[in-house]
C-alpha cells in the first residue's frame, strides 16, 4: 500500500466483493468539508435492507436521496422515510416495449409522478434500448413523452453511454450493427438537449463517457443545459484511476456542472458494507490524495482494481455535493 493508505489500513472485517481490503466502513474517514450531500442518482426499493442503506447514507453525510423508485412504491417509501427521499419519474421498465399501450401507461405515470412531487423524469437509453427495441430518443415513439414531460414541468435525466470496455471485441456490445458504436449513442443526447432547452438534462454516469473527458468537455461547451452526475461508482472509480490528473482538471473546470451520485440499487439482500463501500469510495476519490487499491471488486478494472484520490478543493466539493443539486431544485434539507 502507498503512503496515502495509512488511514485506510485493513481490519479484521469480513472480506467480500464490496470490501476486498477488509476495511471497517463504520469508521468513516475524516472529511475535508462538512456539508450536507445530495445523492442525485439511486434506485431505492422498499426491502428489508433499505434501513441498512439509510444507515450507511447517514454515516457518510447523505442528507437527501433522489431515487428512481417504482411508482407503486412511492407512497410506501414516503410514509416510511418522509422528505429524506425525492423521486424521479420512471416508466414500468419490466414491461417495456415500443407499443402505443406502453407509451400511454408511461404518459399516465408521468402525470401521477408529478402529482406526487417528482420534478425530474428519466430516459434509460443504454445500448440495449436500441438493440432490443430498435429505439433511440430521435424515434417518433419518444416525441409525445418528451413534449408531455416539458408541459408537466419536468427537468430530465438520461442514460446514454455504457462503459467503453463493453463495446470492445468480445464485449456485450461488440455487435455494432445491433447496438451501435459508443459514439453513435450520443446524437440522441444532443437531440434531447436541443429539444428541451433551456430545461436542464443530467447525463448519468459522468455522461457515460468518463473515459474521454475531452469528448464530454465538447458536449458541455456546446450545451449549457447539460449537467453530469458522478454515479455508477465502479465505472467512475475506474475512469478516474486511469487518468487522475486529467479528471481532476476536468472536475475543477466544470465544477458548476457536475452533481454527486452513487447509482446504489437498494434491493433485497444488500448489506451495510455494500452500501457504505460506494460512499467510502466517493469520499476517498473526491476528498483525499489516496493512491492504491479499490476495496470494490470490478471485473472491468485493471488487476487489482485501483482507486485514485483527486483531493478536490473545498469550494469544488461543496458544489459537487450540494450546491449544484440545490441550484437545480434538489434541496439537501
Amino acid at each position: 500500500m502507498s503512503q496515502h493508505h495509512d488511514e485506510h489500513t485493513p481490519t479484521t472485517a469480513l472480506r467480500s466483493p464490496a470490501n476486498r481490503l477488509g476495511l471497517n466502513y463504520r469508521e468513516v474517514p475524516a472529511r475535508k468539508v462538512q456539508t450536507p450531500i445530495v445523492d442525485i442518482h439511486t434506485h431505492v426499493y422498499q426491502t428489508r435492507s433499505t434501513a441498512l442503506f439509510l444507515e450507511a447514507a447517514t454515516a457518510y453525510g447523505i442528507r437527501k436521496i433522489v431515487s428512481m423508485s417504482p411508482l407503486d412504491e412511492v407512497d410506501t417509501l414516503r410514509a416510511a422515510y418522509g422528505d429524506r427521499l425525492e423521486f424521479i419519474a420512471i416508466p414500468r421498465w419490466r414491461d417495456m416495449d415500443n407499443s402505443a399501450s406502453f407509451r400511454r401507461r408511461w404518459l399516465a405515470d408521468l402525470a401521477t409522478f408529478r402529482e406526487k412531487g417528482a420534478r425530474r423524469m428519466k430516459f434509460w437509453m443504454a445500448p440495449p434500448m436500441r438493440g432490443e427495441h430498435g429505439l433511440t430518443l430521435q424515434d417518433p415513439f419518444f416525441g409525445p413523452l418528451i413534449r408531455t414531460g416539458i408541459e408537466l414541468g419536468y427537468d430530465l435525466m438520461v442514460h446514454v453511454g455504457d462503459p467503453s470496455e463493453w463495446f470492445e471485441p468480445g464485449g456485450r456490445y461488440a455487435d455494432a450493427q445491433r447496438f451501435g458504436t459508443k459514439r453513435e449513442q450520443y446524437p440522441q443526447l444532443e437531440f434531447l438537449l436541443d429539444a428541451v432547452a433551456p430545461r436542464n438534462v443530467i447525463a448519468a454516469h459522468m455522461g457515460g463517457y468518463g473515459e474521454e473527458p475531452a469528448f464530454l468537455q465538447d458536449l458541455l461547451d456546446r450545451h449549457p443545459n447539460l449537467y453530469l452526475d458522478s454515479s455508477a461508482t465502479k465505472w467512475v472509480v475506474r475512469a478516474v484511476a486511469r487518468q487522475p490528473e486529467v479528471l481532476r482538471e476536468f472536475m475543477i473546470r466544470n465544477q458548476e456542472r457536475i452533481l454527486f451520485g452513487s447509482d446504489l440499487v437498494v434491493a433485497q439482500g444488500g448489506d451495510f458494507d455494500h452500501y457504505a463501500s460506494r460512499y467510502w469510495a466517493h469520499l476517498v476519490m473526491w476528498e483525499t490524495p489516496y493512491r492504491g487499491e479499490s476495496p470494490i471488486e470490478d471485473p472491468d478494472a485493471d488487476d487489482p482494481p485501483r482507486l485514485a484520490g483527486l483531493d478536490l478543493p473545498a469550494p469544488v466539493l461543496h458544489k459537487l455535493y450540494c450546491q449544484n443539486a440545490e441550484r437545480l431544485g434538489h434541496r439537501a434539507v
